[in-house]
């Protein structure tokens, strides 16, 4: 019915089991101080059972099963010590008979020196406790009332002082209560002071509240930290001094995997971008060094795969992050081939749109992100601020994928930018250029695909032994084994859709987009470019546009529809031609501030017209209070006054010869040999000449 070692309550009163055989058994109360196994006959039990006076209950010494202890231990040799000593008692039937068990005692306390009380107790322990040798074990766990603070009001706990004034301070609950105060300020927060600093702030409080105590009754240092580190646990405290940002990434205890999310290849994509650690040259002039790349991976969660990616030297943002998501969607052989990489479709067989897209917020915070929702029906996820835990694969990718190249290429960003006397620039040692960047950085994430054995891999249950951990085979047998499958797309459409967007005017002279006019065949047939009042002209419109070339804009006629015209740029904003939008911006900008400029100048000119105005119409007005003739005379004489002016205007503006004046008089011709001079007589020589006068 029962078995040996099983406990019940009989009317409340706990019993363990300890002996059985076909019509009774023996049992002991487990609370009980003193009291012997006691026989029970199983009819009788079983009226108690039917009047619901016994149940069975869990048995209160259950955790001593798991007790252990090393045989060098003192609680180890004092069980065995115990358990030797009753051993000859409680060993075999015999036990629970009285006569027998009272012979077995007297020969243990003749041969052991032991009195009854202790044999007793030992026994009853042994029985209590589920008849197994840790049931021997000292309850050290009851000593010294663990948990319980002690309360010390003349003397201070611990040993006494050796050195210095006094024997210590008690700390009382009024101290703790200061210290308590002085841990929440200081301690207990993100700022974490030193527990010198906030101890150093106690005794200043300490004094201010009693201003006649000595120094060396001011409560120690070490009473601070211990009151710190038993009143707050360390728990307690990483969770209140560590900020919730990083305790969220970096603190708190992890209760899953980012691969028991995806359910296969192309369920779950992660994308992120991070700057490279390395500068490097042109391609062209290794004297020229063009700075940091910019590097964007979209990874599989399910097999580690790099589905798509993107170097170049665009800033983190919506549309680039598109461009390494339609690498994604595509094929990557012409993208190898670019760079004399020759791979098959089966090498990279990462073509398709996933299920899901794992984002920053600051990339799909973006109001165009709905157009990857609704045009190509990706759900988005966004991780919050500052937790790049959320999406740590692609996280730890960029650092596994630039830990092949850093140690050997010059121009690898390392330590501070501010070098200390005799260091180098890592800046100015650059010298790999950028076609050669973008092939090691492709051969990384092949080598990655195709070889690399995840050691940390958390497989599924259903995966086979022999699966390797590498991600082609982990994609190839997920493919085959497992939901989630790509889905296809037009990669062409896919490109026009994912393109920022921007909301444009359309006017007679075509479709503006940032004060560039479009014009396209369908524009012209709709009649948007008429110049009349009748035409009517749509007021909501949308326009992708490709950041590298301002050339042409796809124009989205009808709202919530994914067609779309291309336009081209008008004659009109010819000058943009051939630039990209930045270079437009750039552009407008330049010309912002010229025009900005030339009004300045031309503000006082203004004021000077306007001045003039002023005065010649205080001239008007004088001239017209003078005047003596009427109004009727004014008016007649009108036609008159014109012709008069006209003739005068004419002979002013009359075109004449333009001939050379002569300065000079003709010489003249004398008919006589001598010649007469017509000049004016000159009397100079005569004014200065010495000679005697007569």
């Amino acid at each position: 019915m029962w078995q040996v070692n099983e406990t019940l309550a009989f009317d409340g009163k706990q019993y363990r089991i300890l002996f059985t055989e076909a019509s009774y058994f023996y049992w002991i109360a487990i609370d009980e101080n003193k009291g012997f196994p006691v026989k029970v006959y199983f009819d009788e039990c079983i009226n108690w059972v039917d009047e619901g006076h016994i149940e069975k209950i869990p048995d209160p010494y259950a955790y001593l099963q798991g007790e252990s202890w090393t045989e060098e231990s003192s609680v180890y040799h004092e069980s065995q010590r115990n358990y030797e000593l009753i051993k000859p008692i409680v060993e075999g039937e015999g036990a629970f008979d009285k006569k027998v068990r009272a012979k077995k005692v007297n020969d243990v306390v003749a041969k052991s020196g032991k009195g009854k009380p202790t044999i007793y107790r030992l026994m009853r322990r042994y029985w209590q406790r589920g008849q197994i040798k840790n049931a021997l074990l000292p309850d050290y766990k009851n000593s010294g009332a663990a948990g319980k603070r002690r309360n010390f009001i003349d003397k201070k706990a611990g040993r006494p002082r050796i050195y210095g004034i006094g024997s210590g301070e008690p700390i009382t609950e009024s101290v703790r209560q200061q210290f308590r105060i002085i841990c929440d300020k200081y301690l207990m927060n993100e700022k974490v002071f030193s527990v010198r600093y906030s101890y150093i702030k106690f005794t200043k409080a300490y004094k201010l509240k009693n201003p006649y105590v000595e120094e060396h009754e001011i409560p120690t240092l070490r009473q601070f930290q211990y009151f710190y580190k038993t009143e707050y646990n360390k728990v307690t405290q990483l969770t209140v001094q560590t900020p919730q940002g990083v305790y969220n990434k970096d603190v708190r205890p992890l209760h899953g995997t980012a691969t028991a999310q995806a359910l296969g290849p192309g369920s779950r994509y992660e994308i992120d971008a991070t700057i490279a650690d390395i500068y490097l040259v042109d391609d062209n002039d290794s004297d020229k060094v063009i700075g940091r790349p910019t590097i964007y991976m979209v990874i599989d969660v399910f097999s580690r795969m790099v589905a798509g990616f993107y170097i170049g030297f665009d800033n983190p943002s919506f549309p680039v992050a598109m461009k390494a998501l339609i690498s994604s969607f595509s094929s990557k052989v012409e993208t190898c081939a670019r760079y004399d990489i020759d791979i098959s479709e089966e090498q990279w067989p990462c073509l398709g749109i996933p299920d899901v897209l794992l984002a920053d917020r600051g990339e799909l915070m973006s109001h165009q992100a709905n157009y990857l929702v609704d045009a190509i029906g990706v759900r988005l996820e966004s991780a919050p601020p500052r937790r790049g835990d959320a999406k740590g694969i692609v996280e730890r990718s960029f650092g596994t994928l630039q830990a092949k190249f850093k140690p050997y290429m010059p121009g690898v960003v390392t330590g501070n930018k501010v070098k200390k006397h005799g260091e180098k620039d890592y800046r100015v040692e650059a010298a790999v250029a950028r076609s050669d960047f973008v092939e090691i950085m492709l051969y990384s994430i092949l080598a990655h695909n195709l070889n690399k054995p995840l050691e940390k891999y958390d497989r599924a249950s259903d995966m086979p032994e022999n699966l390797p951990s590498i991600p082609i085979d982990l994609w190839n047998w997920g493919l085959q084994h497992r939901t989630g499958r790509l889905r296809t797309i037009d990669t062409d459409i896919a490109k026009i859709l994912l393109l920022p967007r921007q909301k444009v005017t359309v006017s007679e002279l075509g479709v503006k987009l940032w004060g560039l006019i479009y014009t396209g065949k369908e524009i012209i047939k709709t009649g948007w470019m008429h110049r009349s009042s009748e035409v009517s002209r749509p007021k909501k419109l949308y326009a992708a546009y490709e950041l590298g070339s301002a050339n042409n804009i796809y124009l989205f006629p009808e709202e919530g529809k994914n067609t779309f015209w291309v336009c081209d740029i008008s004659t009109r904003s010819r000058e943009y031609r051939d630039l990209t939008w930045y270079q437009v911006w750039e552009r407008q900008a330049l010309q912002k501030q010229a025009l900005a400029e030339a009004k300045y100048q031309f503000s006082p000119v203004e004021r000077n017209f306007d001045d003039l105005l002023e005065k010649k119409l205080k001239k008007a007005k004088k001239n017209s209070k003078t005047s003596k003739l009427s109004n009727a005379q004014k008016i007649n004489e009108i036609k008159a006054n014109k012709r008069q002016l006209r003739e005068q205007e004419r002979k002013e503006l009359a075109i004449a010869p333009n001939r050379p004046k002569q300065e000079d008089l003709a010489p003249v011709v004398q008919l006589n040999r001598e010649e007469e001079s017509y000049q004016l007589p000159d009397f100079i020589p005569e004014l200065f000449d010495d000679g005697d006068e007569s």
